[in-house]
């Protein structure tokens, strides 16, 4: 370690940041947070679904917690046990879903965790690529949308559009009950995804729960981000960075690391 340390929970985001652009995370980056055990707290702050994520990392990955589904799970990681998670309830995911089809976009409904992979779908007039790249990545977990009951909860809807700002005011009604997060397509890196979830629901709040949880102070936290669905947890945290490739809009907000195959953390610790 460069010099004592003064924080006591790390939070780092996963795609674009901890498991970098060309799809690899650095083992010195790995090797930090082996020797950060027993230090502070090491935390996963991802969009990535359980499912998703155990396809690149498995239970000896050295870190303590995994905040998954955007804020969505919170897993203690050495017993693989959900401490906390949160759902969009049906009557809202009712209301969500009408808006969407009356507007006519395509769209996955998420079924309620743990087991979020399985969705439900809709599609409507014809919009990114994207849409139908994630549906053939995972199609062996979809049905349509007309097998979905009335009034069953979801943890997510996922939009994937070319207007974000057309989304947002078609979905203003609901702002008391929903929340709605930006984040770029972890597949193609340019696509708009949004993101719905219950109100009490993004990165930051479920760094808020798990930090209640060990007494951890806000002060005494440290998040590494890359992408707008980590603006939330990059302002609350005590000190917060976003790598090089991060959108200019956030590396004029936060300090930057300069990330390469050497990993991310090696500025810091």
């Amino acid at each position: 370690m460069k010099k004592p340390l003064k924080f006591e929970m790390l939070l780092l985001d996963f795609d674009g940041t901890l498991f970098q652009p060309g799809k690899f995370i650095s083992q010195a980056d790995v090797d930090i947070l082996k020797q950060l055990q027993g230090q502070l707290t090491r935390v996963i702050a991802t969009g990535r679904s359980l499912y998703s994520l155990n396809k690149v990392i498995d239970e000896t990955f050295p870190i303590d917690y995994l905040i998954f589904s955007t804020g969505a799970g919170i897993m203690e990681w050495k017993t693989r046990q959900i401490i906390h998670s949160s759902q969009i309830a049906g009557p809202i995911v009712d209301k969500v879903i009408a808006i969407l089809k009356r507007n006519d976009h395509s769209f996955f409904v998420h079924h309620t965790l743990p087991d979020n992979h399985f969705f439900y779908f809709h599609i409507g007039r014809e919009g990114p690529a994207d849409f139908s790249r994630r549906f053939q990545l995972y199609q062996d977990f979809a049905s349509d949308l007309k097998l979905r009951k009335a009034r069953e909860p979801a943890s997510q809807v996922l939009v994937i559009t070319h207007n974000l700002g057309m989304i947002k005011r078609e979905l203003r009604i609901l702002e008391e009950q929903i929340c709605v997060v930006q984040a770029t397509s972890p597949l193609d890196g340019q696509t708009v995804w949004v993101e719905i979830f219950n109100k009490n629901t993004n990165k930051a709040l479920a760094a808020q729960w798990l930090s209640k949880r060990l007494k951890i102070s806000a002060k005494k936290t440290l998040a590494i981000g890359n992408d707008f669905n980590d603006v939330a947890l990059l302002e609350w945290a005590g000190q917060a960075f976003v790598v090089n490739s991060a959108p200019q809009e956030l590396k004029n907000k936060f300090e930057i690391l300069n990330s390469d195959k050497t990993g991310i953390l090696k500025e810091i610790f």
